[in-house]
């Protein structure tokens, strides 16, 4: 939980309450603790916000005789602040408290409205309605007369984070994220404002229409000059609206290097004045800007200076910071002071420094207050040595012992040195092979990274060291560089790139990679730094240049593809058909030819060895038959001679 810290408006007191819920009340002037207060349920409930009552001359304010009275008036109730200083509470249980500086103890309760815990408390200037807002999303505002709600309104749908009063105190500013602008008397918004893309938790009202001596002009009039500045978690800019601005943006935005903490605005007397903003940040260190609200800057404005505290150098160890928990601009001079409160609240430490207008930054050297600055006096001691002569011999527990009898030293036998020692030498020797183990057994160093050539080459802007490392296409290699590349080298990487994305397109097809996983890694870093808009608004206008004609691209190459599709699908029906023609258009295979019938014996005597013995038997009988026939034959031809004969025979 953040540290509820708040000033007195004479700067007399600063009031603090960590996270133990213990309200510390501690006197600047002096450093002393004043008073402390532990309510009851601290644990349990502890304080989100503080506010300080105004101040009021309590001689100038009538009052009424001491008479029985019905109910007290509004001009009793303000003699009731002045008199008992209060100071507002909002707790995290939904309950708000009013502390009496006078009585040391707690004047009254507010309670029974809130349901969620109070984010923002703020006072009405004749401190005879107090405002709080609540993170159910409810504006509530106090009657002090009887301790009951004046009013009560639904401001945000996500809770008010922050809340205060305009100049003229008819209207009221809320935040969550964005920021509204409402009519106090009849609970309607008026006007909405962007706000920041983070749970704002504080507004500042800036009226440039009061004087020094608090008299201010009319409420129209001032509320036409108002002007509030906004602060968010974790946003590095803060910036500052005009009330009755048209526009939903900020007029001008105040960069800081790191996120803040604490923020505390001076009421400069007329326009011409600047605001004097002090800033600390979360790192301990203050912040201060100057400006004029005079109109719409483009550009973040850059501190005036910058107030740090550290130790002094020691031979010891180096210097250590201090950290600034708070700071305001003092009006008890006629000079422009500081008021600074450092170190911790365990032991804060005051101081008043002057502001100088020349802008140098500040280091302040002080001594850590933690540290103990009493140091043993060595004349001083507790311990008193006896003053013995050197004649004399003092016998200690030591020489107490009994004498042992025995043989003298000469006769002693040495330690005799065992044959399973180990020497020196060989021990050296058995480290030595151990060592070529290890090594041995580690793995080959991994060269999946560029991280040092790159930091090398951007640190001294060597273009050969840049050029073999940036034409590296290997994805894992460019982002294990980028993850592990140092934060300061970032900011250096980007604008390398945006450089070198304007030559030829062909090497910005490369770098493409590199921009896309820089910026995927590093984004939440990049956003802090406002000055990179004009770096890579150059390269959003290249980009833009070279892609108006991709959509007409797109379109043509969609068209092409689609004609050459279908001149391939043409082209393919007509070698289907060719391929249709060169075919027969009836095939006739006979299945009786022998041809046929003799592969299939063939195959069957090839495939079926057994069938060889049969084939050969076959032939055997068929050689066989052959032969019968050829002596059949000749028996035929040898009759017929003889018939030929005889008939021949006959004729003659």
């Amino acid at each position: 939980m953040a540290e509820c810290i708040s000033y007195s408006d004479n700067c007399e007191y600063l009031a603090h309450s960590g996270a133990d819920g213990v309200l510390k009340i501690w006197q600047t002037n002096t450093g002393k603790l004043a008073q402390e207060y532990v309510p009851s349920s601290h644990l349990s409930t502890t304080c989100t916000c503080l506010s300080w009552a105004p101040n009021r001359i309590p001689h100038e304010i009538p009052r009424k005789k001491k008479k029985k009275r019905k109910s007290a008036t509004a001009h009793d109730v303000i003699g009731v602040v002045v008199e008992t200083d209060l100071l507002a509470l909002g707790t995290s249980s939904g309950v708000v408290l009013l502390y009496s500086l006078k009585k040391g103890d707690l004047h009254t309760q507010l309670t029974a409205e809130h349901t969620d815990e109070v984010k923002c408390v703020c006072w009405e200037s004749g401190c005879s309605t107090l405002y709080s807002g609540s993170r159910d999303g409810h504006v509530i505002g106090w009657d002090l007369e009887n301790s009951k709600v004046k009013c009560k309104w639904k401001a945000e749908k996500n809770g008010v984070k922050s809340c205060c009063l305009c100049p003229g105190e008819n209207t009221m500013l809320t935040a969550s994220r964005g920021i509204k602008l409402w009519d106090i008397h009849k609970q309607e918004l008026i006007r909405k404002f962007t706000g920041h893309s983070t749970d704002v938790f504080q507004l500042l009202p800036i009226s440039l229409g009061e004087n020094s001596a608090g008299n201010s002009t009319a409420a129209d009039e001032l509320a036409s000059r108002a002007y509030f500045l906004s602060t968010a978690v974790g946003d590095r800019l803060i910036n500052a609206w005009w009330i009755n601005s048209k526009s939903k943006s900020a007029l001008a935005s105040f960069s800081l290097p790191s996120e803040p903490a604490l923020v505390h605005v001076s009421f400069p007397s007329n326009k011409e004045q600047p605001i004097l903003l002090l800033v600390v940040t979360k790192e301990g260190q203050l912040i201060v800007f100057e400006h004029v609200l005079n109109g719409t800057m483009k550009k973040p404005l850059k501190p005036k200076l910058a107030l740090q505290v550290s130790t002094p150098k020691t031979s010891s160890g180096p210097p250590k910071p201090i950290r600034v928990l708070s700071a305001v601009v003092s009006s008890n001079t006629s000079d422009t002071e500081l008021l600074l409160c450092h170190g911790n609240f365990l032991k804060p430490t005051f101081e008043r420094v002057p502001y100088k207008t020349d802008g140098t930054d500040i280091c302040l050297i002080r001594e850590d207050p933690m540290q103990s600055t009493v140091k043993a006096d060595e004349s001083i001691s507790k311990i008193k040595t006896p003053n013995t002569s050197l004649e004399v011999t003092v016998f200690g527990p030591g020489h107490m012992s009994l004498g042992v009898t025995g043989t003298s030293s000469a006769n002693k036998k040495k330690r005799k040195s065992s044959s399973n020692e180990v020497t020196i030498e060989e021990r050296i020797n058995l480290m030595k092979i151990d060592k070529s183990k290890k090594s041995s057994s580690t793995h080959a160093p991994k060269a999946d990274t560029m991280v040092h050539l790159l930091a090398q080459g951007l640190q001294s802007h060597d273009k050969k060291i840049l050029n073999n490392v940036l034409q590296n296409t290997n994805e894992d290699v460019i982002r294990n560089t980028v993850k592990k590349l140092p934060v300061p080298i970032i900011v250096p990487l980007v604008e390398e790139l945006s450089k070198r994305m304007h030559g030829h397109s062909q090497s910005g097809r490369n770098l493409v990679k590199w921009v896309r996983i820089v910026f995927t890694l590093h984004a939440s870093y990049l956003m802090t730094f406002p000055d990179l808009v004009d770096t890579l608004s150059t390269l959003y206008q290249m980009m833009d240049s070279r892609l108006n004609s991709l959509g007409r691209l797109s379109r043509l190459q969609g068209k092409l593809d689609l004609m050459l599709s279908q001149m391939t699908a043409a082209s393919q029906d007509d070698e289907d058909e060719n391929e249709a023609l060169d075919r027969p258009m009836l095939i006739y295979q006979d299945d009786s030819s022998d041809e046929d019938v003799m592969d299939q014996e063939v195959s069957l005597g090839q495939d079926h060895p057994d069938l060889e013995d049969n084939w050969e038997d076959d032939t055997s009988d068929m050689d066989l038959g052959q032969d019968d026939t050829d002596s059949d034959n000749e028996d035929a031809n040898s009759k017929e001679m003889i018939d030929s004969d005889s008939e021949t025979s006959s004729d003659d």
